[in-house]
């Protein structure tokens, strides 16, 4: 009889997901200060994680400076060997707007709602 090695992982393999509380869909920032895209997954192997709005990409976990041209709908995709998750997540950008007093939160519509 003959024996054969049998190899095991050291972890199960698992595809991407990506979950409400690693990757909020809602997401609130304010202009002229720093904000992070919240936006993690879980899998095995490891997973490569990107998010983009407009084709442009903003990686998560990453401070940026924030501005009104932040708000709006994000494409964010967990990608390993076994397949790919996706979410959207809507980001809100609260700003001050050109006039005195104005202000205002962006989002997917541009500004929806005066403060």
């Amino acid at each position: 009889s003959r024996l054969f090695p049998l190899l095991i992982p050291p972890f199960p393999a698992v595809k991407p997901r990506l979950d409400m509380e690693l990757c909020p869909p809602q997401q609130n920032w304010t202009e002229g200060q720093q904000g992070i895209l919240n936006c993690s997954a879980k899998g095995t192997p490891k997973l490569q994680v990107n998010c983009s709005k407009d084709g442009n990409f903003l990686t998560p976990g990453i401070s940026h400076p924030i501005n009104r041209a932040h708000a709006g709908t994000y494409l964010c995709r967990a990608t390993n060997d076994l397949g790919t998750a996706e979410r959207n997540v809507t980001v809100w950008v609260q700003c001050e707007s050109g006039g005195p007093g104005l202000r205002g939160v962006f989002g997917v519509f541009g500004l929806l709602a005066p403060l």
